[in-house]
């Protein structure tokens, strides 16, 4: 007995690995002769950076530096900062890790202890995070198609994005830029942060071209009067990004994520420090896919012969929302213990989130850290940080029962208002780039074995009169009397999956 059959091969993302790894930090800082004694410790940062990122053999390591900034009030009662960078390197090993996995990791810092143990000493101890994760192109064929044998097959057809490339490509940004005429020469720098912003991405065959613009936000102290400053700049950015199996036909998601950013004051030709060189580490990571139609078998018979089927099940998966949008998260610091005369400087960093299904909704909640330099009514410095939760919520275009998601989410900017005793208002830009996949677990034919069947039995008839009840799928009646459904159908004037009503039908052999 031969069958025969067709097959299809589809491709998806498989998540191969995943897992924590702790690092602790130890620091002995000695103060430079050029730093003011410390009189108040305001904030002590320690501040992961990945530099690089190799998955080989089995293993994943993460390169980088870990930046100490000290913020602090000297002996003349003014805001001073004095930073250092420490080496970092973590590796993990699996026999998960498959050869050519994507490899991403992240790096955060869980708590830190400073202490000074004299006015020019400080004992630090912190604890690193870092999030190892693998992804791969994992391919796997299904069966499409079978007939010959009086086979009769149930076929399902679906929208599958079938995935053509998983990809991450690291690349560096640097310039070197001048402050404007009218800014003060930089002392010490307190923050640099940077965001990305995609204007423009191309696909040809196997590479991605983006294009955008790096937004990098720099806090620093004049050197004169150590009052708190601001500077801006934007890096353009225009990026050929290798994918092997993208073309013009597919779906694109790219998540370009800022994993350094490292500002560094220069004395420019005047001898003057009023140059700063940027350096700024992205990594990219790319998925393309291209919406295909799926047919699977979901049952199978045969009108001549016994069956037996083997089933799997598939994660079949289907592009349902595309989110490309900026929204302000506002909340209202309350009782903060401090009466805020003046606001200094505001940034925000460390954003975490998590993305869940909730009323045909893409629910993403998480939170992030701010920062607040200000000044009380008593005219003394301080820094306030809290952690501020927020939610968004993507429509989806198709209901569904399961949701996998590709986010990108990036704080792009915040202001911070007094609006109150011990009251502050903060508003917070994030920009959300975030593909929503449908996920429907089903279950498939993947092997038909065709036996030999037994002598039948002796009441087999031409015709049989069969009671039905109402919504009874044509198709189990069928299989259950080894006959087809085109037989069923055409006999009794019936249409569509299932009867409507409960009748009385005649069911005609077809052996």
């Amino acid at each position: 007995m031969k069958l025969n059959s067709e097959i299809q091969t589809i491709a998806f993302c498989e998540n191969d690995f995943e897992t924590t790894a702790e690092q602790s930090v130890e620091a002995d800082i000695i103060l430079p002769d050029y730093c003011p004694e410390i009189k108040r410790i305001l904030k002590c940062s320690v501040i992961p950076q990945i530099i690089s990122v190799q998955n080989y053999e089995g293993k994943i390591t993460a390169q980088g530096n870990v930046v100490v900034r000290i913020i602090y009030i000297g002996d003349n009662d003014r805001i001073f900062a004095y930073e250092q960078s420490y080496p970092v390197q973590k590796t993990v090993e699996s026999e998960k890790l498959r050869s050519g996995s994507v490899a991403t990791v992240k790096a955060v810092t869980d708590y830190v202890n400073c202490r000074a143990v004299s006015s020019r000493r400080l004992d630090i101890r912190a604890m690193l995070t870092f999030v190892f994760k693998s992804v791969s192109k994992r391919e796997e064929t299904v069966l499409s198609y079978a007939d010959g044998n009086g086979i009769q097959i149930l076929k399902s057809d679906y929208s599958f994005a079938d995935l053509k490339t998983v990809t991450e490509k690291g690349f560096f940004l640097t310039e070197v830029i001048e402050l404007a005429s009218d800014k003060p020469v930089i002392g010490r720098i307190l923050n640099s942060s940077a965001y990305i912003s995609v204007s423009e991405k191309k696909i040809i065959n196997n590479k991605m071209l983006v294009k955008g613009d790096c937004y990098i936000k720099i806090y620093y102290l004049s050197e004169s009067d150590s009052s708190v400053e601001c500077t801006e700049h934007t890096i353009p950015i225009s990026q050929i990004i290798e994918a092997e199996g993208i073309y013009e036909e597919c779906e694109s998601f790219i998540n370009l994520n800022v994993t350094a950013c490292e500002a560094v004051s220069k004395v420019d030709s005047s001898g003057e420090t009023k140059l700063i060189d940027l350096n700024v580490r992205v990594s990219a990571f790319v998925l393309g896919y291209l919406n295909s139609s799926l047919g699977i078998i979901a049952d199978a018979y045969s009108t001549e012969c016994d069956v037996k089927n083997n089933f799997k099940s598939l994660d079949v998966l289907s592009l349902n929302t595309v989110n490309n949008n900026t929204f302000t998260n506002k909340v209202v610091l309350e009782s903060i213990g401090v009466s805020v005369d003046r606001v200094y400087a505001v940034w925000c960093s460390d954003i975490k989130f998590n993305c869940n299904l909730k009323d045909n909704n893409c629910l993403v909640s998480g939170n992030y850290q701010v920062t607040v330099i200000y000044k009380d009514s008593e005219n003394q410095g301080g820094i306030i940080q809290k952690p501020v939760d927020f939610e968004y919520s993507v429509p989806l275009k198709n209901s569904c029962e399961r949701i996998v998601c590709y986010p990108m989410l990036q704080l792009c900017g915040c202001s911070c208002a007094v609006i109150g005793e011990s009251k502050l208002e903060l508003k917070t830009e994030i920009s959300a780039v975030i593909n929503v996949l449908s996920s429907e677990v089903v279950r498939y034919v993947s092997n038909i074995e065709l036996i030999e069947r037994k002598s039948e039995s002796k009441d087999d008839c031409a015709l049989t009169v069969y009671f039905c009840d109402k919504n009874e799928k044509i198709w189990n009646i069928a299989k259950r009397y080894r006959t087809t459904v085109k037989a069923i159908t055409e006999e009794n004037g019936l249409s569509g999956e299932y009867v409507t009503e409960k009748k009385t039908l005649l069911i005609p052999s077809v052996l």
